[in-house]
């Protein structure tokens, strides 16, 4: 059974659950809008239901519900911040907005962050950057907890699920292209949303704590715990690696490696670029080759079978298509719905769906 939510409700509910733990008006309001949009978009694993997970990060002090992002050298087209632990959701979108100035006036803008709380759904960046006419390429990578994936051929978590993320403009008022996608075959929230609906992960995304292959998601909450496994074999492997080079070294944040504290809170780093894809030139070309091109995968015709939902899709409409179904309202699963009505009963704040 699924909870419905009014979108307009839901975020006032989140904004009060955030504002009741001492989280100042504006960083609650950031919050919240990325947390309900993840659910509008069909990305429950990083929606509201992970807001009791924050709670126990701000109890316990490894997340500051008033941080801000600081930054730290600035050369125009090159930018570096420290997220100072606040909340990602917030420290993200701020950092996202001064690359997309800078990339105004200089063509593109290289960003690094360090040590921001869980940034969260990596794809609302890049529709932020896409909704200014930007070009997003960002690798995240994860520290402070222990590691969560596997390399390849491994028998034991050595890796995080660090992210990639990829967005685009689009012409003729088509919605962006998104490529929004951890490194690992899930993402670790996605486990804890199926271990709580009870629901199995999809073959050859898991092994147990014994390294053995899996479909019980609950071996990642076990003790001692299973691993995710890398997406795409070595492929996937060897792109997890980038992210963590580039995201952990070149951030100053530093990578999963074992010198380092693994607190059980997790820490994003982040390097993206962000640029203006006007500087190269010729608009109207771009413009027409790029529809061109999204034209022509479309028309696809689908693999027997598969319906015309099921067919070809361009990377960023299974978001625009699970926003356009819940433009009014977010669905949360009856599980997710309990530990938040559970914590805003702790809080003392309305819980009425």
């Amino acid at each position: 059974m699924s909870i419905r939510l009014a979108i307009p409700a839901a975020l006032r509910f989140v904004e009060s659950l955030l504002r009741k733990q001492g989280v100042p008006d504006d960083i609650a309001q950031a919050v919240a809008l990325h947390l309900v949009e993840s659910d509008r978009v069909g990305y429950a694993s990083h929606g509201v239901s992970i807001l009791p997970g924050y709670a126990k990060a701000l109890a316990d002090g490894g997340l500051d519900g008033s941080a801000r992002p600081e930054l730290l050298h600035d050369s125009g087209s090159l930018q570096a911040w420290h997220g100072h632990h606040g909340f990602g959701q917030f420290v993200g979108r701020e950092v996202m907005a001064s690359a997309v100035e800078a990339a105004r006036r200089h063509g593109h803008c290289i960003v690094t962050l360090r040590d921001s709380h869980h940034l969260g759904r990596m794809g609302h960046y890049g529709e932020q950057v896409a909704a200014a006419g930007m070009v997003l390429m960002a690798f995240t990578n994860v520290t402070q907890r222990p590691p969560m994936v596997a390399p390849f051929g491994g028998a034991e978590a050595r890796m995080t699920t660090n992210p990639l993320c990829f967005a685009s403009p689009l012409p003729d008022g088509r919605p962006p292209l998104i490529v929004d996608m951890a490194t690992s075959t899930i993402a670790l929230n996605k486990a804890r949303v199926l271990a709580d609906e009870g629901e199995p992960a999809p073959p050859g995304a898991l092994i147990d704590g014994q390294g053995r292959p899996t479909t019980d998601p609950a071996v990642m909450f076990a003790d001692p715990p299973g691993a995710l496994l890398p997406f795409g074999g070595h492929k996937g492997y060897a792109l997890g690696v980038v992210a963590e080079l580039l995201a952990g070294v070149l951030s100053g944040g530093g990578t999963i490696q074992p010198a380092h504290p693994r607190g059980g809170l997790a820490t994003n780093n982040l390097f993206a670029l962000v640029f203006d894809p006007a500087r190269a030139g010729a608009a109207a070309w771009q413009a027409q080759e790029t529809g061109a091109f999204i034209d022509y995968l479309l028309s696809c015709p689908p693999q027997p079978g598969r319906g015309a939902e099921e067919g070809v899709q361009y990377p960023g409409e299974y978001e625009a298509r699970h926003r356009a179904r819940h433009a009014t309202h977010i669905e949360l699963g009856e599980a997710g719905w309990k530990a938040l009505a559970d914590l805003a009963a702790r809080l003392g704040v309305d819980g009425t769906p």
